[in-house]
């Protein structure tokens, strides 16, 4: 897409250890696309990759084809990242359930995104399930080079530990909430 460093994104990623392999868009419909990229997946796992250790990040249009590849795979234990862009109208035009561990994130004042929430809803083999708001004001152009408000947590997501909205929150405009003291 227009405007997006692809290539610093993937050095950001391979700087903290992560192989990376990128699938371009090659033309084919959203569907074909993530039949390709689920093929991928199911020949990484029958090739030894554990499940837990493969990640599909999609951000922008590629996170409508990151939910349709949770949905073709079907593992409960391979790692799904939507980076912006998740539409609810998206159940009513294909029929699916996603499956994994699924991280939504998106600005709050990106207008073409909402909460990922009803992707992964009516959706048994989703083992982990978490929605991020970040209040950047970069829209949806949050996702068009690396930046560590959501490059912390996709990483943290990425190596099966927990997102913790505490250092997720980078970037907010409101002061955190005073800690107890006793």
């Amino acid at each position: 897409e227009a405007g997006v460093d692809h290539a610093a994104i993937v050095q950001a990623f391979e700087d903290q250890g992560f192989d990376v392999s990128t699938f371009a868009y090659a033309g084919e419909t959203r569907l074909a696309y993530a039949h390709r990229i689920a093929d991928e997946v199911r020949t990484m796992m029958s090739n030894g990759v554990a499940p837990e250790e493969i990640n599909v990040v999609g951000a922008g249009s590629g996170s409508k084809v990151t939910t349709l590849t949770s949905a073709l795979v079907g593992n409960r234990h391979v790692n799904y990242v939507l980076l912006g862009q998740c539409d609810p109208v998206m159940k009513a035009n294909y029929n699916f359930r996603m499956s994994g561990r699924v991280l939504g994130i998106h600005d709050a004042n990106d207008s073409t995104s909402q909460s990922c929430r009803q992707l992964w809803g009516d959706s048994p083999k989703v083992s982990g399930r978490k929605g991020l708001v970040l209040n950047t004001g970069h829209g949806s152009a949050l996702f068009n080079e690396p930046r560590k408000e959501w490059l912390q947590p996709v990483s943290e997501w990425a190596t099966g530990g927990e997102v913790s909205v505490g250092e997720t929150s980078i970037g907010r405009v409101d002061e955190p909430a005073p800690s107890p003291r006793k």
